[in-house]
């Protein structure tokens, strides 16, 4: 794994569907109604934990041992909403035995709402609850340290 930058950006794109989110919750036990019954629009609303797994999904792809992430959902996500998750290296401290601590800031942003283009009704209400394409649903900030 080369060293990464201060500044650089790492991103996830993922589309979550019903079943990722019953798996998610036979495995974690957040089986809740939001997340088991479909709204009025038929959607099922994605578990915050498992909105974070695109975060997760970097950090394994850059072989971080995560020590701290603090997050902050910001807007409800649901199935067939894509999402685009993007962590930028904010410190990185290639100077230490163990590894290379570094410090990540994180944004998932809403990019598309899965809107049919014959539900215009469906479509304004998304709109009018915020639910648009650019809309940030998760902030966070890591910490971790990658192993050499």
């Amino acid at each position: 794994m080369p060293p990464v930058e201060v500044g650089e950006t790492f991103t996830e794109t993922r589309t979550f569907q019903p079943e990722d989110v019953d798996q998610f919750a036979a495995l974690s036990g957040d089986d809740q109604p939001h997340h088991t019954e479909p709204d009025g629009d038929g959607r099922r609303m994605v578990q915050g934990l498992l909105t974070a797994s695109l975060l997760t999904s970097i950090g394994g792809d850059l072989e971080v041992l995560a020590s701290r992430m603090d997050l902050q959902f910001q807007r409800p996500v649901y199935t067939g909403e894509t999402l685009v998750c993007e962590l930028t290296i904010v410190s990185a401290d290639p100077d230490t035995d163990d590894g290379v601590p570094l410090v990540g800031d994180v944004t998932v942003q809403r990019v598309s709402c899965g809107d049919d283009p014959g539900q215009a009704d469906t479509a304004a209400a998304k709109q009018a609850d915020g639910d648009t394409a650019g809309t940030v649903v998760l902030e966070a900030t890591v910490e971790g340290l990658i192993r050499e």
